[in-house]
């Protein structure tokens, strides 16, 4: 099979590379470089490779945004682990998504390198740059490929040495947009968005009704999950805070939202709030109901995690409590209604530009010293903004 593959990468028309003369070897190379900018100035078929994951994921907004106006007769396909596959499903800009099962290996790796390049793309954007996308790139032949610029080095000397050259550093779905420039393609301001249908809307609504939840209900959310230990601010602190929620505010309820590894936290909370109006929904619906009770909070509380970035997407205000990330690695939002509590005084910050299972110095105090005291003076802050811009809207 890659002798076959090889030959044909080679050959042209089915004719042997050692028959072709030095000649004819220069005319394919112009051949060659004269359909690559071809594919530039107006491709019809474009691949995307992002295979994970929530937030990274809901990064890619923009530029898959901004490449269908660019291209607008242009068929935008994207490559996707199947478990973040819904947050794609639905958006209008996105023709086909292409599913990698994890479960199957390299085989179905290697079937669905096929199929890619049987579809002959003109131009591949890899945001990802791991193992599989790159074998993907390499398969499908795109006739141009661009890629995303990870900053290896640069975040490496920042989070192992503490030499920072990233404070310049653009937030990460501009360096998504960066790594297509050569399209003539530019931020248009609009940032973030995620779509879902009318099922996740129905589903959301069953999940309210269930707890007693009316449309009318303002919401507050929590997700007190992340990836790592080092990014999850502690599920007692959470606790002590919707306790403080419920006390403060009784006509709002709280809603916890996050997957299933999250569900012992989401009850940790649940019981803390003795009579309270609390919805416990970790673990008990999918990603884009979790996405529909977002936009219908008024704030969202979480980590730096895949559900800030919904938060984000949805325009609703979110309040993210950093550990061990900082704003240089590019994942804090964006939007001008959100904040971000971060300890500024440690040294060691960012131990890390994805997170630990353990705090390495020991101490945690990234985390730890955000108390809940903290995060509620900020949280009332927040909500007393978005009151005035409420009273504003309506006068």
């Amino acid at each position: 099979m890659l002798g076959d593959g090889l030959a044909v990468a080679l050959g042209v028309l089915g004719r042997r590379p050692s028959r072709l003369g030095r000649g004819s070897l220069r005319s394919l190379r112009v051949a060659a470089m004269r359909n690559r900018h071809k594919a530039v100035k107006d491709p019809s078929k474009i691949l995307i490779l992002r295979l994970s994951s929530i937030g990274d994921i809901v990064l890619t907004s923009p530029l898959v945004r901004v490449l269908r106006r660019r291209f607008p007769r242009a068929a935008i396909d994207f490559v996707v682990k199947a478990d973040f596959a819904p947050l794609l499903e639905h958006n209008p800009n996105v023709d086909t998504v292409h599913v990698i099962e994890p479960a199957e290996g390299l085989p179905g790796l290697w079937q669905l390198g096929r199929a890619l390049r049987d579809a002959r793309y003109d131009i591949a954007i890899d945001l990802h740059k791991n193992f599989r996308s790159r074998f993907l790139v390499h398969a499908c032949r795109a006739r141009r490929v661009y890629r995303y610029q990870k900053h290896v080095w640069r975040r490496g000397l920042y989070v192992k040495l503490k030499l920072n050259t990233m404070r310049q550093a653009a937030p990460i779905y501009q360096r998504y947009l960066a790594a297509a420039a050569e399209l003539h393609i530019t931020d248009d301001g609009v940032g973030t968005e995620l779509f879902w249908s009318h099922e996740h809307e129905q589903e959301a609504e069953r999940a309210a009704q269930q707890h007693g939840i009316s449309r009318e209900q303002t919401l507050i959310a929590l997700a007190p999950g992340a990836g790592y230990f080092t990014k999850r601010w502690p599920a007692e602190y959470f606790a002590e805070l919707a306790v403080q929620l419920a006390k403060h505010y009784s006509d709002f309820a709280l809603v916890i939202l996050g997957g299933p590894q999250d569900a012992e936290a989401g009850r940790a909370i649940t019981n803390a709030v003795a009579g309270g109006k609390v919805i416990d929904l970790t673990g008990r619906c999918s990603l884009l109901a979790s996405a529909v009770f977002i936009k219908r909070s008024r704030l969202l509380v979480a980590n730096d995690s895949g559900l800030m970035h919904i938060a984000e997407a949805v325009k609703t205000p979110v309040l993210m409590l950093a550990g061990s990330t900082t704003r240089e690695l590019g994942f804090f939002p964006q939007r001008a209604h959100s904040r971000v509590l971060e300890n500024q005084t440690l040294a060691c910050r960012p131990c890390s530009h994805l997170g630990y299972d353990a705090c390495p110095a020991g101490h945690f105090r990234c985390m730890r010293e955000l108390t809940p005291e903290l995060v509620l003076a900020e949280l009332q802050h927040m909500l007393r903004l978005a009151r005035s811009a409420e009273e504003l809207h309506d006068c």
